[in-house]
């Protein structure tokens, strides 16, 4: 038994409106404010962008908890000499090929007995960049560190200032963990 046209638009109406599958009132404003991921003024945005910032901002939160925690473990294992195996908490932040260009530099100063003395590396500032992701990046970072009061010491040569160093980290999702898997980095003048 066919079913009348008119029945049949009715219950694609109603099958639309239970789905939540409106279009927006062309008349309505936005009640929200949306700032661009890379920084810059909030501007008005609607509740579907809003919320999609929202989710955005908590990996970007998520992404600034890793990078924190690994580089006080980079800070640590600088200051006892290097380290011959990742550690524990390097293997929870690090994956990849960051983990092993990191793993090269500190078997390098636990060979050569090179250490870090003096003031705390400091995180000058630390922001988005997600003009600089690569294919399967989740979250983009940019960063400049100054160890400028430090000092590296390696026997039998002369001390030397650590310095500036900025990074722009790549950021995964492996086995439901995040995890920087890359890193682009030079040594600067200042932060």
């Amino acid at each position: 038994m066919a079913i009348p046209k008119s029945a049949a638009v009715i219950a694609a109406l109603i099958a639309l409106a239970a789905s939540g599958c409106t279009q927006p009132d062309p008349n309505a404003k936005p009640t929200y404010a949306c700032t661009p991921s890379d920084g810059g003024t909030p501007q008005p945005c609607y509740k579907a962008e809003h919320d999609l910032q929202a989710k955005e901002d908590a990996l970007y939160a998520e992404a600034e908890a890793v990078y924190r925690k690994f580089v006080a473990e980079e800070e640590r294992i600088y200051r006892i000499g290097g380290v011959d195996k990742p550690t524990p908490t390097l293997l929870e932040v690090a994956t990849g090929k960051f983990l092993r260009d990191s793993m090269t530099i500190y078997r390098a100063t636990k060979e050569t007995r090179t250490v870090l003395v003096g003031a705390p590396i400091r995180t000058a500032w630390l922001k988005r960049e997600p003009k600089s992701a690569t294919p399967g990046t989740l979250v983009t970072m940019h960063d400049c560190r100054d160890a400028s009061r430090s000092t590296l010491k390696t026997p039998g040569e002369a001390p030397t200032s650590a310095g500036y160093t900025s990074d722009i980290l790549h950021f995964v999702r492996v086995d439901g963990v995040m995890k920087v898997s890359d890193a682009l980095g030079d040594v600067v003048d200042r932060c």
